[in-house]
């Protein structure tokens, strides 16, 4: 498609809806595991999705997406439910949606906003760039399973603690790809879908093989593979101007919004 992703409501709703609904799946993740130790939970208000997990602390875990002045009782109740638990959680908005009497709310609760973070979408058909040496494919062996978790919490410096990777073959709507350069694991990623929609979620590469073309190649292969199942548009989000986001433009992705995240200060 050559004519460019033109940024309305509906696209802002869906990419709320979206990045909402695949924070709730790995949340949820959590709180299937026996006895749910760490105390994980998701509330479900119409288009609005609070997730809970406080063991994590300040994180993405602990967040509220696609709230809005419709549903503002709603929002106080989630406070209150935050609030429970004393888990410092926060308040995605987005712009476009009426949100001034939400943002008043959270003010008097003790909110304040706090940073921005860009949320992207494009055209899943855009065209991919050749990396030489650099190859993906979609995880579906132990052996994967385990190359791939090693390039993620090498991509996310993760170092603390190893995330149990193994439930995420099997998550609903989720499909998981591993890159390679040079035949060596360099990269992680995952394909999120949902009601007809795809989320470029997770991408990272092991320091040693950055500005080698993983990255790209990761996003070429989730739009290549969300067109085949149907997807016209991808969202994706990123810390504006970093290097995943500057990989977006350059695939084609535009920036669709910036968020306001609201936390509790």
């Amino acid at each position: 498609m050559s004519a460019p992703l033109v940024p309305d409501l509906d696209l802002v709703r869906r990419c709320q809806a979206i990045i909402g609904e695949y924070t709730a799946t790995r949340v949820q993740i959590i709180a299937d595991r026996p006895g749910n130790p760490m105390g994980a939970g998701v509330r479900r208000f119409g288009d609005a999705i609070a997730t809970r997990a406080p063991a994590f602390g300040e994180h993405l875990f602990n967040r509220a997406f696609g709230f809005t002045d419709e549903a503002l009782d709603d929002a106080r109740a989630v406070i209150d439910w935050y609030a429970e638990w004393s888990v410092p959680a926060a308040f995605e908005i987005a712009p476009g949606p009426q949100s001034d009497g939400l943002m008043e709310l959270l003010h008097a609760r003790g909110y304040r906003q706090t940073r921005f973070h860009g949320a992207f979408a494009g055209w899943s058909d855009a065209p991919p760039a050749p990396a030489p040496g650099v190859e993906v494919r979609q995880v579906e062996t132990s052996s994967d399973l385990a190359a791939f978790s090693d390039a993620y919490h090498l991509g996310w410096n993760r170092t603390e603690f190893r995330v149990p990777t193994r439930p995420w073959l099997t998550a609903p709507g989720w499909t998981l790809y591993l890159g390679l350069c040079d035949g060596a694991p360099a990269g992680a990623a995952i394909l999120y879908m949902a009601n007809g929609d795809a989320y470029l979620a997770d991408g990272a590469v092991d320091p040693k093989f950055r500005r080698r073309g993983v990255h790209r190649a990761l996003l070429d292969r989730r739009c290549a593979d969300a067109a085949a199942a149907g997807a016209k548009v991808v969202f994706s989000g990123a810390d504006y101007l970093g290097a995943s986001s500057r990989n977006m433009i350059r695939k084609g992705l535009g920036v669709l919004y910036a968020k306001a995240i609201w936390t509790l200060r």
